[in-house]
This record gives structure tokens, C-alpha cells and sequence, in this order.
């Protein structure tokens, strides 16, 4: 399921001409992502190493994966509509398994600077986390 779907993102980022225009096609996306969300802006949820404030939120339903995510800034915000795309309603042991660069996979790492990357492949890797510390508690179940 996220080979497909990361597959269809990366089609869908190929159309775009030019960096300028995906960068753009990132912070529209932003639009889908509520700025203000306060049962999700608080302390526990907010992402550590980060230069932008993102809070994230990992559920589980039915043993997949469901995000809940905002950022103070628009672009981090499209990335996170991006990361909700492609890993919601995944199964857990999915997510778990799975050793995404999600930038990287879809091209558009060029468009953030290091420190930038870091911050986006912690997100990723508390999702990850996330589901693999579900899946071990369901095996331990």
C-alpha cells in the first residue's frame, strides 16, 4: 500500500516543470492542513528537533495507522498533509516494516536545506516508532 501510494505521489510531483513549481504545489497544499487545531497544539504532541513547531499526533483504528498534524509554517504544513496521505490508514506492521526518506522518494529533498531534512526525517521517524511500539504491543498482547 505505500509503495502505491508513494508512487502515485511521486507521478503526481513529476508533472510539475520545475522545483519553483512543486515548492508552490507544497504550500498549497498547506490549505489542507488547519493552522489552528488546539487539542492537538500542545506539549505532549509537539515534535522535539524541529526548526518549525509541528505537533503530530499518532492514532490507531482498527490496526492502522491515522496522523493528526500542524505546523506553524506552510510549507512543513503541505509536507505534513503529504505524510497523512501516504501513511493513513496503513496497517501498523506496514509503517512499522517500511524505511521511507519520503523527500528523498519523491524528489523535493533539493528544496530544504539540512537542518530542514532533519527535522522532516524526525517526524518520520516518530511515526515509525510510533507504529513499531504499537505492533510489539500487540504481539506482547
Amino acid at each position: 500500500m505505500l509503495e502505491q501510494r508513494l508512487a502515485d505521489m511521486r507521478a503526481e510531483l513529476g508533472t510539475f516543470e520545475d522545483e519553483f513549481t512543486r515548492y508552490a504545489f507544497l504550500v498549497e497544499l498547506s490549505a489542507y492542513v488547519s493552522p489552528d487545531q488546539p487539542d492537538l497544539m500542545r506539549d505532549e504532541y509537539l515534535q522535539r528537533g524541529c526548526q518549525s513547531r509541528v505537533w503530530l499526533c499518532c492514532e490507531q483504528r482498527d490496526g492502522c495507522l491515522w496522523l493528526r498534524a500542524t505546523s506553524d509554517t506552510l510549507i512543513i504544513r503541505g509536507i505534513l498533509y503529504i505524510l497523512g496521505e501516504l501513511y493513513n490508514g496503513v496497517p501498523l506492521s506496514e509503517v512499522a516494516s517500511s524505511q521511507l526518506d519520503v523527500l528523498r522518494e519523491l524528489g523535493i529533498a533539493e528544496h530544504f536545506n539540512d537542518a530542514r531534512q532533519s527535522g522532516i526525517a524526525s517526524i518520520s521517524a516518530a511515526v515509525v516508532s510510533y507504529c513499531r511500539q504499537a505492533v510489539a504491543g500487540q504481539a506482547a498482547g
